[in-house]
């Protein structure tokens, strides 16, 4: 009879860039790290990045775009300041908080009639 505790399956977002279909191409000269780390917001808030999943490592995903690892970590970083990810050491990044969806657009008044 086996003691081991059973493990949790384990959510991680494996096969790099692929599961977004990110293209570096598409990325402003110089604004890069701003570019991911919008791509990773946009599929956290519509559920591609689940809460609780991990991304993949800095080193793993900068291979997998073709990018130095530090536009990789400044993008991670800035997901880590807005509070959607955590940095959780050798276990990896965690997305940890889905933004609140955006408040409905309010009502636009009515056209006043033109007067002459």
């Amino acid at each position: 009879m086996s003691r081991a505790k059973p493990q949790a399956p384990e959510r991680s977002i494996t096969a790099g860039s692929d599961f977004l279909h990110l293209d570096i191409a598409e990325a402003p000269p110089g604004g890069r790290a701003d570019w991911l780390a919008g791509k990773l917001r946009h599929a956290i808030a519509d559920g591609r990045l689940p809460v609780g999943g991990r991304l993949p490592a800095t080193r793993v995903l900068a291979v997998d775009l073709g990018v130095s690892r530090g536009v990789v970590v400044e993008a991670y970083q800035r997901l880590v300041e807005d509070g959607q990810v955590a940095g959780r050491g050798r276990a990896g990044t965690v997305v940890v908080a889905a933004p609140a969806a955006p408040p409905a657009a309010p009502p636009t008044p009515a056209a006043a009639p033109a007067t002459l």
